[in-house]
C-alpha cells in the first residue's frame, strides 16, 4: 500500500509542478491584466469550493474509495486540454471553471485515504506525501527550462499526461474493506463538522494561512518577472522549496511526535509570515532562494500538521468530508486572494502585496496560539502515535 500511494502522490505531484507554477506566466503571456488573472484564478477557487466538500461526501459514501479518484484523474485530462487553443476572457474563465470542479478534489482525496489508511498499513502520512515533493522538485526545474523554448501554452499538455498515468496507477490501488454503509455513514455529517465551534474556528484562521499561500503559489513567479529576476529563478524557486521537503516529510511523523501538532503548526505559519516579510524588501536571487528553503520547511511542517488536526476533530464516519471541507475553505480563500491579488499587483506592485501577506501570516499566528492556549486541546493537540 505504501509503495502504491507513494506512486499516486508522485504522479499527481509532478503534474501539478508541471502547470500550476507556470500559469501565471501564461497568462501574462497572452497579455492577461493582474486584475483579469486574479478574476479568472478567483473563478477557478469559487469551483472548488463547491467542488471539494460534494466530492468529500461522494468518496465518504462510495463503497470503492478509489472510484471518485479514478474519475476525477481521467476527466482532469481531458478537460485540461480544453485550455490549450486561444480563447476570449469569457471562454477562458469557463473553461478553468470545468477544470477547476473536477480536478480540485484530488489533493484532499488522496490526502484522506493515506491518513486514514497509513496507520493501519505501517506507515506515516509523511512518508507517502514525501514522494509529491519529489515528483514536484524533479519536475518545475525541468518544464522551467523547457517552456522557455516550447512556450508556456504546453503546461496543459503536460498535466494531462500526468493525469493519465495517475489515473492508471489508481487501478493499481488495492481495495480496502469498508464499513458497511448504515454503519459508516450517518446523516448529518456535514452538520455534526459545521456545528463543532473548535473545528470551524480551526478552519476560519486556518483561511488566513490559505490566502497568503495562494498569492505566494499564483503571484511569486509575477514577483520574480515584474522585479526583473533571471527568468531561470522561477523554476529554481519552486525547486528549491520542494527539495527541502523531501527529507522534512520523511522526519516529520517523527518530529509531531517529539513536539506535539499545535507548537508545529504555530511555528509553521510564523515562517512564513517571516518569509513574505522578507521578500517584500527584493533581496538579491541568494536569499530569495534561502527564503524559499524556509518555504519549503514551512509548508511541510504547516501541512502535516493541519491534515493530522482535521482529521483527529473529524468524526470516524467523516474523515474524507473534513479533509474536503479544510480544501473547500482554502478554495474561499483563493477567491479572496485572487481576486485581491491580482489588483494589488496591478495598483501598489508585488513588493506591497508580499508585505500585506506577512502581516496577515502574523496575524494567523497569534490567532493559532490563541486557539492553543483557550480551550479543551487534549484530543487535536495528541501526539501522532
Amino acid at each position: 500500500m505504501q509503495l502504491k500511494l507513494s506512486s499516486v502522490y508522485l504522479l499527481y505531484y509532478m503534474g501539478l509542478g508541471a502547470y500550476a507554477p507556470y500559469l501565471s506566466l501564461y497568462l501574462h503571456d497572452r497579455g492577461i491584466s493582474g486584475s483579469q488573472m486574479g478574476l479568472i484564478l478567483a473563478f477557478g477557487s469559487l469551483a472548488g469550493i463547491v467542488a471539494q466538500p460534494l466530492f468529500g461526501l461522494l468518496n465518504d459514501r462510495s463503497k470503492d474509495y478509489r472510484s471518485i479518484l479514478r474519475w476525477i484523474s481521467l476527466l482532469s485530462a481531458i478537460v485540461v486540454l480544453t485550455l490549450v487553443p486561444d480563447q476570449g476572457l469569457t471562454a477562458l474563465i469557463i473553461t478553468f471553471v470545468l477544470f477547476s470542479f473536477i480536478s480540485s478534489p484530488t489533493s484532499p482525496l488522496i490526502d484522506a485515504i493515506a491518513v486514514q489508511h497509513g496507520t493501519g498499513h505501517g506507515f506515516s502520512f509523511g512518508e507517502v506525501r514525501v514522494w509529491g515533493a519529489i515528483g514536484f522538485s524533479v519536475i518545475t526545474v525541468f518544464a522551467g527550462y523547457l517552456y522557455q523554448d516550447i512556450g508556456y501554452k504546453h503546461i496543459f499538455t503536460a498535466y494531462s499526461l500526468f493525469a493519465l498515468l495517475l489515473f492508471l496507477v489508481l487501478f493499481w490501488l488495492p481495495a480496502v474493506p469498508r464499513a458497511k454503509m448504515k454503519q459508516r455513514i450517518e446523516k448529518g455529517v456535514f452538520r455534526q463538522l459545521v456545528t463543532n465551534w473548535r473545528f470551524v474556528s480551526f478552519i476560519v484562521i486556518s483561511i488566513l494561512v490559505s490566502v497568503s499561500m495562494t498569492m505566494n503559489f499564483n503571484y511569486l513567479s509575477i514577483f520574480l518577472q515584474r522585479l526583473d529576476y533571471p527568468v531561470e529563478l522561477v523554476g529554481w524557486s519552486f525547486t528549491v522549496a520542494a527539495v527541502v521537503e523531501i527529507p522534512l516529510f520523511w522526519l516529520s511523523y517523527k518530529v509531531i511526535r517529539r513536539l506535539g501538532l499545535f507548537p508545529l503548526l504555530i511555528g509553521s505559519v510564523l515562517m512564513y509570515a517571516l518569509k513574505y516579510i522578507a521578500l517584500s524588501f527584493a533581496p538579491p536571487t541568494s536569499i530569495v532562494l534561502l527564503l524559499q528553503a524556509a518555504d519549503g520547511i514551512a509548508l511541510v511542517f504547516y501541512y502535516s500538521t493541519a491534515v493530522e488536526i482535521v482529521n483527529l476533530m473529524a468524526p470516524d464516519n467523516g474523515k474524507a468530508t473534513a479533509q474536503t471541507m479544510f480544501a473547500a475553505a482554502g478554495g474561499i480563500a483563493g477567491i479572496a486572494a485572487n481576486a485581491a491579488a491580482g489588483w494589488i499587483v496591478d495598483h501598489q506592485g508585488p513588493q506591497f502585496l508580499f508585505g500585506m501577506m506577512g502581516a496577515m501570516g502574523v496575524a494567523a499566528t497569534l490567532l493559532f496560539l490563541l486557539f492553543y492556549v483557550k480551550g479543551d486541546n487534549r484530543q487535536q493537540l495528541a501526539n501522532v502515535d
